[in-house]
Order: structure tokens, then sequence, then C-alpha cells
């Protein structure tokens, strides 16, 4: 017997047919071929992960930003201008330096203090190298009517110098200079408006003319025709921001703007109705008086009290 028959015997004895050999080699291979894809997809995963932690260390680390802090600034429209630059010390330094360049010479100048309880500054201000105040409160604001004395000229530099002396050499707190521009009263922002508005106190002496506006148009235009009291004191006041002009015979008297919701004046005296506004008035005579408001929005008054 050769190899040929004893191999057809023993295929015959196993009852196994060349379709069956043949697809259990063909399972065996795809397994096979399954396991080898398994490791080679594997691979290439870890060395895509290697490759990613490698460049991650290589990349700069990106810090967190903290919570945001307001910087600190003046407010900026006060007093009818807007703020146009700023300057801050902290002591113990004493001193701090502005420079700005000016659009316009109808400047406000600020000064501001932060101080422990019981303590207080002096200040000293210079203007291109002119002293303007020596030893002197702080805060509040400054209006200067030539500003040509101390070399500011529109369109250059100018610097003001703030110096400050502490009321004690251990108090802390922190110092600002500022300089604004005058702005229309259209163009200012004004504060939020309070719920209740404040209330104007009762005039003394009793005002022999009291004019106001229209309650439900406190911007219009009003004119009144009055006999003429007499040399007088004419006050305005307001109790919301916003500007107000006072004529007598189409001539300005008063132009007043007021900047909060407090109670705002403004006033003429008897000898100014001549000599300033070259009104001549006699007693009796018949006056026409003309008030415009610009963005008043609350209560005003014009009283007239003879002196």
């Amino acid at each position: 017997m050769n190899l040929s028959d004893l191999t057809e015997v023993l295929r015959e004895r196993a009852e196994i047919t060349d379709s069956a050999h043949e697809a259990r080699m063909a399972g065996v291979r795809a397994r096979v071929s399954a396991t080898r894809r398994r490791r080679a997809v594997a691979g290439a995963a870890g060395v895509v992960l290697v490759l990613i932690g490698i460049v991650f260390a290589l990349l700069p680390r990106i810090e967190q930003p903290g919570p945001a802090v307001p910087p600190r600034s003046l407010p900026e429209y006060q007093d009818g201008a807007r703020l146009v630059a700023q300057a801050w010390g902290d002591l113990p330094s004493t001193s701090t330096t502005l420079r700005f360049v000016p659009k316009s010479l109808d400047l406000v100048l600020f000064t501001h203090c932060e101080t422990g309880r019981g303590d207080g500054m002096l200040t000293t201000l210079v203007v291109n190298g002119h002293p303007y105040t020596e030893r002197d409160g702080c805060g509040g604001s400054r209006r200067v009517r030539d500003w040509g004395v101390f070399d500011v000229v529109v369109g250059q530099p100018s610097v003001i110098t703030l110096t400050v002396e502490p009321r004690r050499t251990t108090a802390k707190g922190t110092f600002a200079v500022g300089i604004g521009e005058v702005v229309p009263v259209s163009e200012y922002s004004f504060p939020p408006r309070p719920q209740t508005l404040a209330t104007f106190p009762a005039s003394q002496p009793e005002p022999a003319i009291v004019l106001r506006p229209d309650p439900a148009a406190p911007a219009g235009q009003r004119e009144f025709t009055i006999e003429w009291p007499g040399d007088n004191l004419m006050e305005l006041r307001s109790n919301t921001p916003g500007r107000i002009r006072v004529l007598v015979n189409d001539v300005v008297v008063l132009d007043y703007s007021h900047w909060s919701y407090s109670v705002g004046t403004s006033w003429l005296q008897p000898t100014d109705w001549k000599k300033t506004d070259g009104l001549d008035l006699a007693k009796g005579q018949a006056v026409k008086i003309t008030v415009i408001p610009e963005r008043v929005t609350g209560d005003w008054e014009v009283t007239l009290a003879p002196r």
C-alpha cells in the first residue's frame, strides 16, 4: 500500500470530507489574521497616544486668568465735564504727575484722596511749573477762568503735579488728580434718577413772585409777564440735572447748569441788573420773563424777592 492509498483509507475511516477540512482551515486562517490586525491597530494607537503626550508636554502652559479686578478711576462725568486724563499715587509716595493734551481750555481740575478714618491730606498743585494751590484741602473740583496763565495751550502737552502731605507719617491711603473737558448738557451723562426728588426749602423772606414749570412738561419753555417788584434778588432753583436759562426782556440774566439730583441754586443780586445786564427796570413796569429749561425732568422755580 502506497502513501496515497493510506491517505484514502484514513480519510474514509475519519469520515471527513475535503470541503469540511478546507472550511476548518479557512476559519483558523481567519482567526489568525484577525488577531494580527488587532495587534497592529493596538500598536498604532499606542504610538499615537505617545506622540500626543509628547506634543502636550512641549506646548507652553496657559495659566487660567483669575477674576478681573476693575481699574480704579475717577468718575467719567463730574461737574459738567468729561474726564480725559487722571493719575494716581499711593502712600508712602507723596506725588503723582498727570500729562494731557487739551482739546479746549474749558477745563475742570479734580483731586481725590482716600485715607483711614481720622487721617487726611493737604495737597499742592503745580501746573506746567506754575504753583496753582499750596497745602490745600483734597477733593472736589476747581475751575480756572484763564488757563493761559499756566501756559496751558490747546493741542500742546501740559503737566500737572499733585503733591500730598499726610497728617500722619504712618497714614495709609491713595490720591489722584484728574482733568476734564466741559461738555454740552446734551452730551453729559447724568447719574441715575432717584425714586424721590429733593424738595425746595421755604424761601426767606417770602418772595414777591414765584414762577414754576408746567408739571406735565418740566422741560418746556415758559413765558411770564409780571409787574416788576423793584430792586430784588432773583433766585433760580432746580432739583434735577439740566440747564436753565432765564431771560428778562430777552436779555439772559441767568444761565445755570446743574449736575445732580440735589437742590441746585443760582441767583442774581439787585445791583447786577443794570451794571451787569444793562437792564434799567422801573417798579411796576410790565416785564417779560422767559425760562428755557434743557433736559430738566423735575421741579424748578424762579423767585423775585424785594431787598
